[in-house]
């Protein structure tokens, strides 16, 4: 079987969006294209995203310890917001995975990964359209045949009292 060559000149949403809806996400080599950024536009992002901060932990890059989503199984937590990155996987899985910013229930700023394929669509259309912030957890499903684990996410009821 050949696989369709794709590439992605921008990790966005809208382009892992599209993947998605090809229906063809795990039959194609995806390759992402270099781009070198302006560095007014970075010094941009950087700051906006300084200015949208929303909490001092947030700000100055407390709690820096990156939670992997396989940990994370059945602990709820709003979603904030997600950004891509590419993955370093070889083979299986999902060329990039997800990376939210996220509130637990103790109302601390934290980040956390996930490449889950379920997982991804899911933050995927939940960013696209505009569904943040966004209470879930993560949850496992029972062992496939092949031995995976597969992992979704799942709405999750907001605390009774928010921090």
């Amino acid at each position: 079987m050949t696989k369709e060559i794709v590439t992605i000149k921008e990790l966005s949403t809208a382009a892992i969006v599209d993947l998605f809806s090809s229906g063809n996400i795990h039959n194609a080599n995806v390759t992402f294209q270099a781009v070198t950024e302006n560095p007014e536009e970075t010094a941009k992002k950087i700051g906006l995203r300084d200015i949208n901060a929303s909490s001092v932990d947030e700000l100055l890059g407390g709690n820096a310890d990156v939670i992997n989503g396989k940990t994370y199984i059945n602990k709820p937590f709003l979603v904030e917001s997600v950004e891509w990155q590419p993955s370093d996987f070889e083979g299986e899985g999902l060329p990039f995975y997800a990376v939210c910013h996220i509130v637990d229930l103790d109302g601390e700023t934290h980040v956390l990964t996930c490449g889950a394929t379920t997982v991804v669509r899911k933050l995927a259309v939940m960013a696209h359209n505009g569904w943040f912030p966004q209470w879930v957890k993560i949850t496992k499903g029972p062992k496939t045949a092949n031995g995976y684990e597969p992992l979704d996410l799942t709405k999750a009821p907001s605390p009774e009292k928010p921090f």
